[in-house]
């Protein structure tokens, strides 16, 4: 009896002494992104799936994060300037080293087209997409050599509105994520979405990426700490668990 009470009080005693310390030693950052459903926003579970992998990696490397959401033009220039320290996600383009030091591969985009079902469109090359009429998004980066093929094109302010244009027969193909484009349909057009399909293959897989601002004096560091803690939580599964907890 008396060693158990001798027992509690040195674990209580060291439970103040080196817990307290090891919360200290917990670091805190605020992480960045924009509204991008269903991979990742802020009425989603969790904040989306990548949200979710996101704040697994820091965790397992002895960060507390937060994910704060802006409009992606204002966390683009804040990051790149230095206001925010991480901003996800982002597509990798040498020309953005200058400003962002950039993670390990997170899920990749796949971008393509959704057509009508029954429409006869196939190609083997943009140029075979002349005679049609395609939606695309204002501000977007289109795949390489979509813009110089001298399509026609139909420029909207979100994929929400191309996928409507399409169901009411407006436009013949929408450049879109697979993954959003299911997701909108399945959201906005549970009634319709069977008389859309995607295409297969994609014609761009774009990996995923976190970025730290280079303005941040600890930011290979930070990164560093993201990649290993993502690389542990891809080895024990954590990622695959998340991802299709999130029905991917």
């Amino acid at each position: 009896m008396r060693y158990e009470k001798i027992r509690s009080i040195l674990l209580m005693v060291f439970s103040l002494l080196f817990g307290g310390e090891l919360a200290a030693d917990e670091q805190k950052i605020e992480i960045v992104a924009t509204e991008y459903p269903p991979y990742y926003g802020s009425e989603l579970q969790n904040q989306g799936f990548i949200t979710e992998i996101v704040v697994a990696a820091f965790d397992r490397s002895g960060y507390d994060s937060t994910v704060r959401f802006l409009p992606w033009q204002r966390a683009f220039d804040g990051t790149k300037a230095g206001k925010y320290t991480v901003l996800y996600t982002m597509w990798y383009r040498k020309e953005r080293e200058e400003w962002f030091e950039f993670s390990d591969a997170l899920p990749a985009n796949e971008v393509g087209f959704f057509k009508r079902i029954g429409d006869d469109i196939s190609f083997n090359n943009f140029a075979d997409l002349k005679p049609y009429t395609i939606g695309v998004v204002r501000g977007y980066v289109n795949p390489p050599g979509f813009d110089e093929a001298g399509l026609t094109t139909e420029v909207v302010d979100n994929d929400a509105l191309n996928l409507k244009k399409l169901l009411r027969g407006r436009i013949d193909l929408v450049l879109i994520d697979r993954i959003v484009g299911q997701h909108i349909l399945n959201i906005n057009h549970a009634l319709q979405k069977k008389e859309v399909e995607w295409m297969n293959p994609p014609v761009r897989v774009e990996t995923q990426h976190l970025v730290v601002s280079k303005r941040s004096p600890d930011s290979r560091a930070i990164l560093d700490d993201f990649n290993r803690g993502l690389a542990a939580i891809i080895a024990d599964d954590t990622v695959m668990q998340i991802m299709q907890k999130h029905g991917f």
